[in-house]
């Protein structure tokens, strides 16, 4: 899907906030321990096998599984899996700001893990990656106006 050959409009199924074994509640239940296993492509063939056109990885705090991901999907594109589709990863992260608020941040799909790291640090976030019991030192307000 390198271009767009429709004429009007397409719906696209897009999965805004979807985590991966980097957050400690992924796949919370009887059967965590098993879905924190999952690879890279296992979790890709997921959402391909559910028709997901785009997905954005906002894991808590913090953005480890972004590139794998990215360097997954091309894998699993090279070796012309049976069950591989285009889907597009948009970057992103569940940021945990001091009062407990959550912000969603969604970037460019350009974008990957080290630019999540580097927007971490912007917003003063000190804690532990992939938790959500952890946030930034700073509140809700300089955290929006840091990248607006």
């Amino acid at each position: 899907m390198n271009e767009y050959a429709w004429v009007g409009s397409r719906w696209w199924k897009f999965d805004f906030h979807a985590h991966t074994p980097a957050s400690e509640d992924y796949g919370k239940g009887p059967d965590q321990s098993n879905l924190r296993q999952r690879t890279p492509e296992e979790w890709l063939l997921d959402y391909m096998r559910a028709g997901i056109d785009c997905v954005a990885i906002t894991d808590h705090n913090s953005g480890a599984w972004i590139d794998r991901l990215k360097e997954s999907l091309k894998t699993l594109e090279e070796e012309n899996h049976p069950d591989f589709r285009p889907i597009y990863i948009f970057p992103g992260v569940e940021l945990t700001v001091n009062g407990g608020v959550h912000i969603l941040v969604i970037l460019d799909p350009q974008k990957g893990t080290s630019d999540i790291d580097t927007l971490l640090g912007t917003a003063n976030f000190l804690g532990t990656k992939g938790s959500s019991d952890t946030c930034t030192q700073s509140v809700v307000l300089p955290v929006v106006k840091t990248f607006f």
